[in-house]
């Protein structure tokens, strides 16, 4: 009688998990990559599921450390555990955006002889995950691209190149010197 029910169980916990993987080659150093990926604050720069962040600037991943990320289709705020990480070649954490769904991703950053790559993965699980995947599939399917795009545009920056922290003043001409 209970065999029948564990198969049962089982079966419905696998149309509950779906994993998806993707990879993108990028002529930006792996270095840049772990740099840009490893920036807790600056996640919503290139993540497009993702708006803000409330690490501190300069936070980089510990496992075991827990903050908050800001989604841009949930009004609430969503926990973020840093699972695993080894620095310059993987970073992994887990999702936790409401009861009834749970978000595992990674990120690999592997050298190669032609260029540098990230391997991106996300599965999700819960009974809430065949609904919620249409739904944010296709900006999932963009976070892979989303950073080696930030970090060729970081590599491609000068290395004493920073933004500045408030908005130019339209009214001021920069061509006459204030001082």
């Amino acid at each position: 009688m209970l065999q029948p029910l564990w198969s049962l169980i089982r079966r419905i916990r696998q149309a509950c998990v779906s994993e998806h993987y993707y990879w993108v080659s990028s002529t930006a150093p792996a270095e840049d990559l772990w740099r840009t990926v490893n920036n807790l604050a600056d996640i919503a720069a290139w993540h497009p599921l993702i708006t803000g962040t409330n690490a501190p600037r300069g936070q980089s991943a510990k496992p075991g450390l827990i903050y908050r990320v800001f989604s841009r289709y949930l009004p609430v705020s969503t926990q973020i555990f840093v699972e695993r990480v080894r620095p310059g070649e993987l970073l992994s954490v887990r999702v936790f955006p409401f009861p009834g769904l749970q978000e595992r991703a990674s990120y690999r950053i592997v050298s190669t002889l032609c260029g540098t790559c990230v391997l991106y993965s996300i599965t999700l699980s819960g009974w809430l995950s065949p609904i919620v995947w249409p739904m944010v599939k296709p900006q999932v399917t963009q976070v892979a691209s989303s950073l080696v795009q930030a970090a060729e545009e970081a590599a491609a920056q000068p290395k004493g190149f920073r933004h500045r922290a408030y908005p130019i003043d339209p009214k001021i001409d920069p061509k006459t010197d204030i001082f």
